[in-house]
């Protein structure tokens, strides 16, 4: 009888072990199935962006980085910045052809290791295929239009952006963008500060409420 009890007791461990070792198999699948579906979808986005920028016709001579663009801003905001125009696809290559154009490096001969390093690490872009980079949804964006230095400068810089982007775009679209982008207008009232610079930028438009 005890050596009945103890086979028994024997096969229940070793039950319980193979369903604990299930269960973490299964879990682990159940992560990786779902890291290579994130993986998928920033492909489709990555190729649906790289469509978009091929079908608009968009290629380094329309678009170039000029010192505006870079005044006060780090490497990783250069690279958020030139994706930005190119629907969140960046391609290494070009992007250092470009940063070099506008003398953003010191040290030009490191230029390639500098960018690599930045773009490997960055949590704000996924490698989607060799040297090709997609800007995660709402990275980058915000954070070009909330600098640090905060106050009319910052403001004026994020206006102008937006004017350079869509030049038609009116006050009120401006406005409604920077509140949706997080700007941060160290406690002033919104409208009345896009009112201010917008004037001072010489735009045309009606006063704000």
């Amino acid at each position: 009888m005890n050596n009945v009890t103890a086979w028994e007791a024997l096969t229940r461990e070793l039950f319980n072990r193979v369903e604990q070792e299930i269960k973490e198999i299964q879990a682990d699948t159940e992560r990786r199935i779902a890291t290579l579906q994130q993986r998928k979808w920033a492909l489709e986005e990555a190729l649906r962006a790289y469509q978009e920028m091929m079908g608009s016709g968009l290629n380094r001579e329309l678009y170039s980085l000029n010192e505006r663009d870079i005044r006060g801003r780090s490497y990783r905001e250069i690279l958020c910045l030139i994706a930005s125009h190119s629907n969140g696809l960046l391609i290494a290559r070009q992007a250092i052809r470009l940063m070099k154009d506008a003398n953003v490096f010191g040290n030009p001969l490191n230029a390639d290791s500098v960018v690599y390093s930045i773009l490997n690490r960055s949590q704000e872009f996924i490698r989607v295929g060799k040297g090709v980079y997609k800007l995660k949804a709402g990275s980058g964006k915000s954070k070009l239009l909330t600098r640090k230095n905060g106050g009319a400068g910052a403001l004026k810089q994020a206006i102008q952006e937006l004017k350079r982007k869509n030049p038609q775009m009116t006050k009120a679209e401006v406005l409604s963008t920077l509140i949706k982008k997080g700007f941060d207008f160290k406690g002033k009232r919104p409208g009345s500060a896009v009112n201010i610079v917008w004037v001072k930028l010489g735009f045309n438009g009606k006063e704000m409420p």
